[in-house]
């Protein structure tokens, strides 16, 4: 056996090390894949716009009627002809509103001035977001508002049906902000995690090199020797 080895110790070593080079060169290529993937993930700060119902508004008035009446409303809103620029679009929303609000009783609501209070309201209450999430608001301000004139009672509270509709529609944008700011934190994490992975590339691509080297050391060695 030891005669065997000895005799063709080369040949051996030669196909182990043709084996291992083999080996990592495969481990070269994954672990590069596995890292470039994890390396190129990009974080999305987007905030899709939030969907508030008016059947959540919790006030002592009358919702006897079906949802069809919701679902109605909604599909009106999504067939109103979209402007080319979001500040056209935001003041049509806003138009809707006030027209909304101008159909309740005068006991329910002040319509001195309605016009322009409610536009200056609705701008200070949304200037803090993006110019889509601005949009947003305004559209669906203008979805309740309608969904309101329909089913409102007489002891509808116009300021408390606003600043709800405000809270919700802020608790939604920080609901997905805080989402978003997990999933950075998770992607930084798999970006670390990939240059580990690269790390462990170069070192298999170094092994790699190295058997490449020893078998042609051996078979400048069977030359030299033959």
């Amino acid at each position: 056996m030891l005669n065997f080895i000895e005799r063709n110790f080369f040949v051996i070593v030669q196909r182990l090390g043709l084996l291992f080079a083999i080996i990592a060169f495969v481990a070269t290529v994954v672990l590069g894949f596995i890292s470039y993937e994890k390396i190129n993930i990009a974080p999305s700060d987007k905030i899709n716009p939030p969907v508030i119902k008016y059947s959540d508004y919790q006030n002592p008035i009358s919702i006897s009627k079906s949802d069809a009446v919701e679902k109605t409303v909604e599909q009106d809103i999504v067939k109103q002809q979209q402007a080319d620029k979001l500040d056209i679009e935001f003041d049509n929303h806003v138009t809707q509103v006030i027209e909304n609000l101008d159909k309740l009783p005068d006991d329910i609501i002040n319509k001195t001035d309605m016009q322009q209070k409610i536009k200056i309201l609705i701008k200070i209450k949304s200037n803090s977001y993006a110019k889509d999430l601005q949009v947003a608001y305004a559209k669906s301000l203008a979805r309740l508002t309608k969904r309101l004139v329909t089913v409102a009672g007489d002891d509808i509270n116009i300021d408390d049906f606003l600043t709800w509709h405000d809270k919700e529609f802020a608790k939604q944008i920080d609901k997905q902000t805080q989402e978003n700011i997990l999933n950075m934190s998770t992607i930084k994490a798999q970006k670390m995690t990939g240059f580990i992975i690269l790390g462990m590339s170069a070192a298999a691509l170094g092994i790699f090199i190295m058997f490449v080297m020893m078998l042609v050391m051996l078979r400048i060695e069977r030359n030299t020797r033959g």
